[in-house]
């Protein structure tokens, strides 16, 4: 009964962590997912206050499928469709870019080998707009750049952790072929493709058979949490699949309905609820496992990474836009490109790749470890406390820009 009592215990000092800092900090106007990291660094030294641990895989399962669920269940498809060549050449292209400029500081400024290089590359590479995304709401920021900043987040999770996987499984195997490369790539990307698809397909389906709006609750569980498990189980991408079964629903539901308008509603408010608990809950995950003694260790190589990022990011950034520009005519203004430059945030997801190399054969782990602990909180901390002075210097604020269009009508 003790134990039982303790894991309560755990679970609400989260809750009540969560609620006083989301309602302080938004009287505050101080981000509450910066507040919550300082949060659980704080807790670490006070042992009286227990706290629930997660493991990597733990997190990785009930915390990461709700977040991504969450976020494509409300995603504008017509708007992902619009501008699909945009956000995957951010996703897919930007990611691995950042994944070479990051192996090539780390092999020759920190002497990284080249797995280990590539590694901490993959680790530090998705982005994480969880922090800015509620600011964006807040100030009203122009929606097209939110999908964009949040599609650009949705699917180079996917990739980094497709990625990560194939670079541990050379690791521990030692010597992997090419053909296995390959066979893994896709037994993860279009296994997690047709499982994502034929998951969606069938709850949507259910949905149509139903009217029973608490069995259509628990069906979209099934999919975010059942679609995920399944995925892994089979060796395929849980990332991919979650994403895909979330798009498909979001998108039948769209255009084929299936939902009454009061089960439309639950839905939508139950998971907006799950996404922002979930949230919350990771960003108290990344304190947690925050340890300033090796930051400290390590000060100088964090800054120096944190700042070679934000350079490599900045240049990826334009490089891309240029690319999009010169090959299908359309432009991303230059307020946009700083405004996604600037958003590119690290997060929860970071946190959870480098406390899985723990276990691997590498020489320099406990300096990644630091190094994406450094870098998580150096984004967090920077760009975090003044992306709303962003939002309003790069005039990306639907507000703004109907006043500068008001401006040129009167003088017109």
């Amino acid at each position: 009964m003790s134990n039982a009592f303790s894991q309560f215990d755990a679970f609400f000092n989260i809750f009540i962590i969560v609620t006083v800092i989301t309602l302080v900090a938004r009287r505050l106007r101080f981000p509450p997912t910066l507040a919550l990291i300082f949060a659980g660094i704080i807790s670490t030294f006070t042992p009286e206050l227990p706290m629930v641990i997660l493991g990597p895989d733990i997190f990785m399962s009930l915390l990461l499928p709700p977040i991504i669920f969450q976020e494509t269940l409300q995603l504008d498809i017509d708007g992902l469709i619009d501008d699909s060549d945009t956000i995957f050449s951010y996703a897919v292209a930007g990611t691995l870019l950042m994944l070479v400029a990051v192996a090539v500081f780390a092999r020759f400024v920190l002497g990284f080998d080249v797995a280990e290089a590539f590694i901490l590359g993959i680790i530090v590479s998705p982005t994480d707009p969880v922090a800015v995304i509620g600011t964006f709401h807040s100030l009203g920021v122009i929606k097209r750049f939110q999908l964009l900043v949040a599609g650009e987040s949705l699917f180079n999770d996917g990739v980094a952790i497709v990625v990560y996987s194939l670079l541990v499984s050379m690791v521990t195997l030692g010597s992997v072929t090419a053909l296995g490369v390959a066979r893994m790539t896709l037994v993860k990307v279009v296994g997690g493709v047709l499982l994502g698809v034929v998951g969606g397909y069938i709850v949507h389906t259910v949905f149509c058979w139903t009217d029973d709006k608490f069995a259509e609750v628990l069906l979209s569980f099934i999919a975010a949490f059942g679609v995920f498990r399944l995925a892994e189980e089979l060796n395929a991408s849980g990332v991919i699949a979650t994403v895909l079964a979330g798009l498909i629903i979001n998108y039948r539901i769209r255009n084929y309905g299936g939902l009454g308008g009061e089960s439309r509603g639950m839905l939508d408010t139950l998971w907006e609820f799950v996404g922002f608990l979930a949230s919350s809950i990771a960003f108290i995950f990344i304190g947690l496992n925050i340890r300033p003694d090796i930051l400290g260790k390590y000060l100088v190589p964090v800054l120096g990474l944190s700042g070679f990022i934000l350079f490599a990011r900045y240049l990826m950034v334009v490089g891309v836009a240029e690319v999009i520009e010169a090959m299908s005519g359309k432009r991303i203004p230059r307020n946009w490109r700083l405004g996604i430059f600037w958003s590119g945030l690290r997060g929860a997801v970071s946190v959870v790749l480098v406390l899985g190399v723990s276990g691997l054969p590498l020489l320099h782990s406990e300096v990644m470890t630091a190094l994406t602990f450094g870098v998580v909180l150096t984004s967090n901390v920077l760009q975090g406390l003044t992306m709303p002075r962003a939002v309003q210097s790069l005039n990306l604020s639907l507000e703004v820009v109907t006043h500068l269009a008001g401006e040129e009508l009167k003088q017109d």
